[in-house]
């Protein structure tokens, strides 16, 4: 019988890839069922480069005679082949289920993963696997910080750079969901040879993605590239006509956010400033460097023309303070909306 080899403290909450892998007793903890896949996958892989015919048996524990299931899976046969025993939906195991698992982890000749998604029910099953050393892999859904550190973390693993508007205009362009930026962060490291990744390069790249032409054509007006301005707006309307909305909105919110930064007190951290204008930490010192070369009234106007703007592409015109019963036809209210993306360029000085 071949004695486990030494763990990662349970109380580590943050045990590393290779930690993961090497495991003989994993509990990937949370409800992300992508993150617990690539568990599975890293041990599975870790496990084959020792012995290529090593095998995997499941158990479901929702399925009929679960625990019968479990004894055969962590029992050796009669070959003596080395397995790993995955088990899923850790949270329905019973006394007798948890007793299977500690005994198999610290006695037993096979490697486990034990996939519990955490919350209220089952709380007792994955107290008792920590308190028995299993290595703990994080696998809880991600939200907000957490998924700039992830695609971060991706590209770190493929060896490969990328700067953080480059990932901010990635996230922009998938989405959220960690299989599709996983996918996306592989792509472009096998497809794209900039190092470090850029927002050029990302957005060449996903140019047919909708967000993207938005996110371009607000930098541009932020950051007074009057030709760059054009070009992307035009670019974006020749791949998409019904774009229009879509660019005025980024580029409203792009004013928004550089207008709550120039309000920002000046002692404030680059943190709450970002959590006050609603914008990445990341991009305040830009925003702040931006926002020096903005004349107050001018970001006053800039902030009015848009929305003038954005009313236009939507088919409405507005004369002063007032939206008459006015209809514009798409290529009036891509003409307005260019007009106003040039004189908020060129009026950004006062």
């Amino acid at each position: 019988m071949t004695p486990p080899a030494k763990r990662s403290s349970a109380k580590a909450p943050g045990a590393s890839v290779a930690e993961v892998a090497a495991s003989r007793a994993v509990l990937a903890l949370g409800a992300d069922d992508f993150l617990a896949d690539r568990v599975i996958s890293s041990v599975m892989a870790h496990a084959r480069v020792a012995d290529p015919s090593i095998e995997r048996r499941d158990v479901d524990l929702t399925k009929e005679s679960p625990l019968g299931a479990l004894i055969e899976a962590c029992s050796p046969n009669l070959f003596g082949d080395a397995a790993v025993v995955i088990v899923d939906a850790a949270d329905f195991a019973d006394e007798a289920m948890i007793h299977t698992l500690v005994t198999a982890a610290r006695e037993g000749d096979v490697r486990l993963v034990v996939v519990h998604p955490a919350g209220v029910r089952g709380r007792k099953v994955s107290d008792a696997l920590k308190a028995a050393d299993f290595t703990i892999a994080a696998c809880d859904k991600i939200k907000g910080r957490a998924i700039d550190d992830f695609i971060a973390r991706e590209f770190k693993d493929l060896r490969r750079a990328a700067t953080p508007q480059a990932m901010a205009f990635l996230r922009q362009a998938v989405g959220d969901d960690p299989r599709s930026l996983a996918a996306a962060c592989a792509q472009l490291v096998s497809d794209v040879l900039d190092d470090p990744l850029t927002p050029e390069s990302v957005a060449l790249y996903y140019e047919g993605v909708a967000d993207v032409p938005g996110y371009l054509v607000s930098d541009a007006v932020l950051g007074g590239r009057a030709v760059e301005v054009m070009r992307r707006t035009r670019w974006a309307l020749a791949n998409d006509p019904g774009a229009g909305p879509a660019l005025s909105a980024a580029v409203a919110s792009g004013m928004r956010g550089l207008g709550r930064v120039a309000a920002s007190p000046r002692g404030a951290s680059d943190a709450e400033v970002a959590k006050e204008a609603g914008v990445p930490p990341f991009k305040v010192k830009d925003i702040r460097d931006q926002a020096k070369r903005w004349h107050p009234s001018a970001l006053a106007s800039a902030i009015v023309g848009i929305a003038i703007a954005d009313a236009a592409v939507k088919g409405r015109a507005v004369d002063g303070r007032e939206m008459p019963d006015v209809g514009l036809d798409k290529e009036q209210g891509t003409y307005v909306l260019e007009r106003a993306l040039i004189n908020i360029v060129n009026n950004r000085s006062g």
